[in-house]
C-alpha cells in the first residue's frame, strides 16, 4: 500500500511501544513535521517533551518502528484496509478535538468523518429484553432523522442489538473495534460485522496487526466511542461495566450522556442508575426524551455558506470566529482563544460546528483555516 512520508512517520510514531496518545500528540505539536521527530537528539526529545522514557527515546533515535510500519502497509494492502492518518480527509473531525486522539485508524467500509449527527449506544454484554424494547422502540424514531450515524463497539448484548437494528433500518452504523481488524471479536459476530460493511457501514480501530501489547485495547477503544459521538446512550449496565468508563469519558469529552433508567433490582441497571443519581447522565424515559434533547427533529440540514458575505447565516459567535480565521490563515487554538474570547468549551463546539458544515478545516498541531 502506498502511503506519503508523512503518513509513514505518524505511522511510525503510534508503533512505539510505550508510547501514549497524548504523549504522541503532544511530540507531534512540538515538532514541524512528524519526520522531523525521528531526526531529533535525545536532548532536543526531552526538551520538548517532559517525561518520556529511555526506551521511548531509544525506539524513536533508533527508528526502531519503522519496520512495523513497512509491515503493517503489506497487511493493510493484503486485507483490504484503509489506513486514515491525523492528516487524512478521511479522519473524523470529532477526534480532532482530543487531547488524546489517535495518530493513525485502520478502516474497512464507510467512516463517515463529516457526518452531522453520531449516536454512540453502548451497555452489557448481559442485556435484556427490557434494553431491547427500548432499543426497537429509539430506532423506530430514528429511521427520520437524516445524517444520523450509529456507533457501538460490536461487543455481545446492547452493541450486538444497536448495529442490527441499524443495518435493519438502513442506519449507518460505525463498529468501533479494540483489535486489528483482521480479528472480528466476539467471533460470534462475524456475519453481523460483514452486515454492516455491506449496508455502506464501517469498521475502525486503532490498533495495529503489529500492536506488541493488547493490554488496554478496549479501554482505548472505549475512548473512540466517547469521541466519534455527539451524544451517547447507555441501555443496562452493571456499576463497574466498561459502559459507565465509555459515558464517563463522553461526559469529560463533553458530549451528551444519556441513560435509561431501570429497577433497583435489577443488576442490568445499576449502573444507568447511578450515572443518573450522580448527575453523569440525563436520564430518558422515552426515545423522544433523547431526541428533544438533541433538537435533532428541528435542526436544519441546510449547509453554511464557504465564504464570508454580508448575508452569512450563521450565529454572531460563529461569524465572529470566521473572521479571525479569515484575517489570520492557519491560526493556532491558543491564539484563536485569546482573539475571540471565547471559553475552551464554547470555542471547541463553534469550531466542530464549522467543520461539520464545511466552513473550516482542522490542521495538525491544533491549527485552522476556511475551506
Amino acid at each position: 500500500m502506498d502511503i506519503s512520508q508523512e503518513d509513514f512517520y505518524l505511522m511510525a510514531l503510534q508503533a512505539i511501544d510505550g508510547l501514549g496518545p497524548i504523549k504522541a500528540n503532544m511530540l507531534l505539536n512540538g515538532f514541524s513535521n512528524p519526520s522531523e521527530i525521528f531526526l531529533a537528539s535525545k536532548k532536543d526529545l526531552k526538551h520538548r517533551v517532559t517525561g518520556l522514557s529511555e526506551d521511548i527515546l531509544n525506539q524513536i533515535v533508533n527508528k526502531s518502528s519503522f519496520n512495523d510500519v513497512e509491515t503493517e502497509s503489506k497487511f493493510c494492502k493484503k486485507n483490504g484496509i484503509d489506513i486514515v492518518t491525523f492528516y487524512s480527509v478521511n479522519y473524523p473531525v470529532r477526534l480532532n478535538l482530543m487531547q488524546d486522539k489517535p495518530l493513525v485508524l485502520y478502516k474497512k467500509g464507510t467512516v463517515y468523518p463529516k457526518i452531522k449527527r453520531s449516536l454512540a449506544i453502548v451497555g452489557t454484554r448481559k442485556s435484556t429484553e427490557y434494553g431491547h424494547k427500548f432499543l426497537d422502540q429509539l430506532f423506530e424514531e430514528l429511521i427520520g432523522i437524516k445524517d444520523l450515524c450509529v456507533i457501538s463497539g460490536l461487543a455481545l448484548g446492547i452493541d450486538q442489538k444497536a448495529h442490527g437494528l441499524s443495518v435493519k433500518h438502513a442506519i449507518p452504523t460505525l463498529a468501533v473495534m479494540g483489535l486489528s481488524l483482521d480479528k472480528i471479536y466476539p467471533a460470534q459476530n462475524t456475519n453481523l460485522a460483514k452486515s454492516i460493511i455491506a449496508a455502506d457501514g464501517g469498521w475502525i480501530s486503532e490498533t495495529s496487526s503489529q500492536s506488541k501489547t493488547s493490554q488496554g485495547v478496549f479501554p482505548r477503544r472505549n475512548r473512540l466511542i466517547a469521541g466519534l459521538c455527539d451524544a451517547i446512550l447507555v441501555v443496562e449496565t452493571d456499576v463497574k461495566g466498561g459502559s459507565v468508563i465509555t459515558a464517563l469519558l463522553a461526559n469529560d469529552y463533553g458530549k451528551d450522556v444519556f441513560a435509561l433508567p431501570g429497577r433497583t433490582s435489577d443488576a442490568q441497571s445499576r449502573g444507568c442508575n447511578d450515572l443518573i443519581k450522580k448527575n453523569f447522565a440525563s436520564l430518558v424515559n422515552t426515545p423522544s426524551d433523547l431526541i428533544e434533547s438533541m433538537s435533532w427533529h428541528t435542526h436544519t440540514n441546510k449547509r453554511l455558506p464557504r465564504t464570508l458575505e454580508l448575508d452569512f447565516e450563521g450565529t454572531m459567535m460563529q461569524k465572529n470566529v470566521l473572521e479571525v480565521i479569515r484575517k489570520s490563515p492557519k491560526i493556532e487554538l491558543e491564539k484563536l482563544i485569546n482573539q475571540v474570547q471565547l471559553e475552551h468549551g464554547q470555542l471547541i463546539e463553534t469550531l466542530l460546528e464549522l467543520e461539520l458544515q464545511g466552513v473550516i478545516h482542522a490542521l495538525p498541531g491544533n491549527k485552522y483555516e476556511l475551506i
